[in-house]
């Protein structure tokens, strides 16, 4: 141990002990001294430590025996020994098991680094970092156009790991820009950027298969038109409320009651929510803009069931609170329960009789119910969030006992 003094009043401690040299300087030499002092007692200690004391040993012990550098430099990766049954448990996994890892199960079992000491490889990326080193390597004309393309599935699924985005996932999405009567060439677009990310991940070795690729989208997509009935609709609504999952009768009721989309709602949160006036603020709609939901008494009612505090998704899933849940099981449960099809139903000439129906078509009935009301089309535009009138007319389906009762109300006009 060396103390040396300075012209400008302070002190450096100097230590050099067994092929270790530290040096820090202090305000005081009481300070200096005691540092170094307690630095070669910690650099004559640590060797004769067993690997069960260091386990024993907490992170504040650790920092203030010099930190894990110097028992790195004297022969002990404290995180390997600390972790030896961590490391012995991910030793034993098979090379299958490894990949089939979910981001949670690796953190509780060390996390990535850990498994990285252990010369493991894992799939641990979300499609949001990959998207950040794809968008990194990409070199293409027309970045701007690609970013948003980008972050439209990144907004989607940016946080979920790359590996549990299935085809399934990806399907309902296309199906539901379909439904929202995007053009095909918008959603080819889209796809194909998707599949370019996937692409990349898959040359990076985080994948073993472009899911993208198997999901078709022709260039006649249809849009979905199907409404409820009455007796549907009560039965839907019956349905919802005998889910296994408490809160589909709420989200479907916001559904038919507002107009809003599904990722509208399973993004909302509990501070979007103004319980006084009976609203909820979208500050990121599909349209880019911000919009007000308008709920009627019966929904707030049901809200106000499942009240909290604080900035959590209404809707949030069981297995990972930060991310919405996949309602397709408890949808798909309560349709078939109400007797309502989620698949097209076929004449004998394989044309469709009766249209499948879907989550989004709740969208297209609160449309058509404002129509039959009475409501202007640039009424019904600003309710549903639509930039254009020709994007509502597209969700007004009036039925024949509407346009009966127009053409009767014609005739009637011309005293027939």
């Amino acid at each position: 141990m060396y103390i040396r003094v300075f012209k400008n009043g302070t002190f450096r401690a100097d230590v050099r002990l067994k092929g270790i040299t530290k040096v820090k300087t202090f305000q005081t030499k009481k300070l200096a001294e005691s540092w170094a002092i307690s630095l070669e007692k910690n650099i004559k200690l640590i060797p004769t430590l067993s690997h069960d004391a260091i386990i024993a040993l907490s992170p504040d012990k650790i920092d203030f025996m010099g930190g894990t550098e110097l028992f790195s430099s004297l022969g002990f990766d404290v995180f390997a020994i600390q972790n030896k049954e961590r490391l012995k448990q991910i030793n034993e996994l098979s090379k299958k098991e490894l990949l089939q890892l979910t981001a949670h199960q690796i953190e509780s079992m060390g996390g990535a680094e850990l498994f990285a000491l252990a010369g493991k490889r894992i799939r641990y990326k979300t499609l949001r970092s990959v998207c950040g080193e794809y968008l990194e390597h990409w070199s293409g004309k027309d970045y701007d156009n690609q970013m948003y393309r980008v972050n439209y599935w990144c907004s989607l699924f940016g946080n979920k790991i790359i590996t549990d985005i299935d085809i399934f996932d990806i399907r309902d999405q296309v199906d539901l820009m379909i439904e929202e009567g995007q053009r095909p060439t918008t959603i080819i677009r889209k796809k194909a950027v998707l599949s370019s990310i996937f692409k990349y991940a898959l040359s990076r070795g985080y994948i073993d298969k472009n899911v993208v690729v198997d999901v078709k989208i022709s260039n006649d997509a249809k849009q979905r038109n199907r409404v409820l009935t009455d007796n549907e609709r009560a039965a839907l609504l019956d349905s919802c409320r005998q889910s296994h999952w408490d809160k589909l009768y709420l989200l479907v009721l916001m559904a038919l009651v507002s107009g809003a989309r599904r990722s509208e709602l399973l993004g909302l949160r509990w501070n979007d929510i103004d319980f006084k006036s009976n609203v909820a603020l979208l500050s990121d709609t599909k349209n880019g803009t911000s919009r007000t939901l308008l709920f009627p008494s019966i929904a707030m009612a049901e809200l106000k069931r499942f009240q909290q505090t604080g900035n959590g998704l209404l809707f949030e899933s069981e297995k990972n609170p930060a991310l919405p849940k996949d309602i397709r099981k408890a949808w798909a449960k309560a349709l078939k329960i109400a007797g309502i099809s989620d698949k097209d139903i076929l004449n004998a000439d394989n044309s469709v009789k009766i249209e499948k129906y879907t989550f989004h078509c709740l969208r297209h009935g609160f449309c058509t119910a404002l129509s039959d009301a009475g409501k202007e089309l640039s009424q019904i535009a600003e309710m549903a969030g639509h930039k254009s009138i020709q994007t509502t007319m597209r969700y007004v389906h009036q039925g024949n006992d509407q346009k009966q009762k127009i053409v009767d109300e014609l005739a009637a006009s011309y005293g027939l």
